[in-house]
């Protein structure tokens, strides 16, 4: 029997260190927080999504918007005089909204209401033609810089709402004094666009009531009360209060580090 050959031992096999074999082998220095290495991005055309910011100031507003603004600015950084200052203090949250929900109570009537009204009251004058009928219009808000002030001047205005934001300002700047000359109630609010509304327009300067139905006279009183405690009792100090200079906070804090500068250094 032959002997049987000898089959050579396979040498053993190199073991690879891979990667993260590699890693977890590798010593951790001291300091070492992230296993990621930091690289600056390129936010050029084609590369890194650039992050979310406020680019708000580098946006072209349109000129009315532009317009607005630097206006409220400006209106900011001056020192205002008391005629004009009294267009700030407006009426409050609560007693204008008593206020408008008595002038909504009064919106004048639309031409197709007007229509309908002189129609029905045109069919009950033919079916019954010795019976008086009623045409006259309900009672309605009295609108107009010019039929506001007859009103007020002949002391027929029972109570007038003036807008605080007209432009321009002189158009109601004088009428304030002139409530207060003939002693009709009135309230200064916000703003022009409210008041269109009572009267189905977009914007309205000045609105007055003549008259309230019987229902309305006591929220009527206590309306007036209220906005007499607000104007007519202050008269004296809105004639001589003056609106504050409000500084931008650049400027507060330059004047700021001026105090600061000026101060005394505590020596040891």
């Amino acid at each position: 029997m032959a002997p049987k050959k000898a089959v050579p031992k396979a040498a053993p096999k190199k073991v690879v260190a891979t990667k993260a074999a590699a890693k977890k082998e590798a010593p951790k220095k001291q300091g070492d927080v992230s296993r990621f290495t930091a690289r600056a991005k390129n936010f050029g055309i084609g590369q890194a999504v650039p992050y979310k910011r406020d680019i708000s100031r580098f946006m072209r507003w349109p000129r009315f918007v532009t317009v607005q603004r630097k206006k409220r600015v400006l209106l900011r950084r001056l020192k205002t005089p008391p005629a004009l200052n009294q267009f700030q203090k407006t009426l409050g949250r609560t007693t204008r909204t008593e206020v408008f929900k008595l002038l909504k109570q009064y919106k004048p009537e639309t031409r197709a209401e007007r229509r309908a009204r002189v129609k029905a009251a045109a069919e009950q004058k033919s079916a019954n033609p010795g019976k008086t009928v009623a045409t006259k219009a309900p009672l309605q808000l009295s609108t107009g810089i010019q039929e506001v002030t007859r009103l007020v001047e002949r002391e027929k205005a029972k109570f007038v709402v003036i807008a605080n934001d007209v432009d321009p300002i002189e158009l109601v700047l004088w009428l304030p004094a002139l409530c207060r000359a003939h002693k009709v109630p009135y309230a200064i609010v916000k703003d022009k666009a409210r008041l269109g509304e009572l009267i189905g327009q977009k914007t309205a300067a000045v609105v007055a009531l003549k008259a309230v139905r019987s229902e309305n006279e006591k929220a009527l009183k206590t309306i007036t009360r209220a906005c007499n405690a607000k104007f007519m009792a202050r008269a004296a100090k809105l004639n001589k209060e003056w609106g504050k200079l409000q500084l931008s906070l650049r400027s507060r804090a330059a004047a700021r580090k001026k105090v600061e500068k000026k101060k005394p250094t505590a020596t040891i």
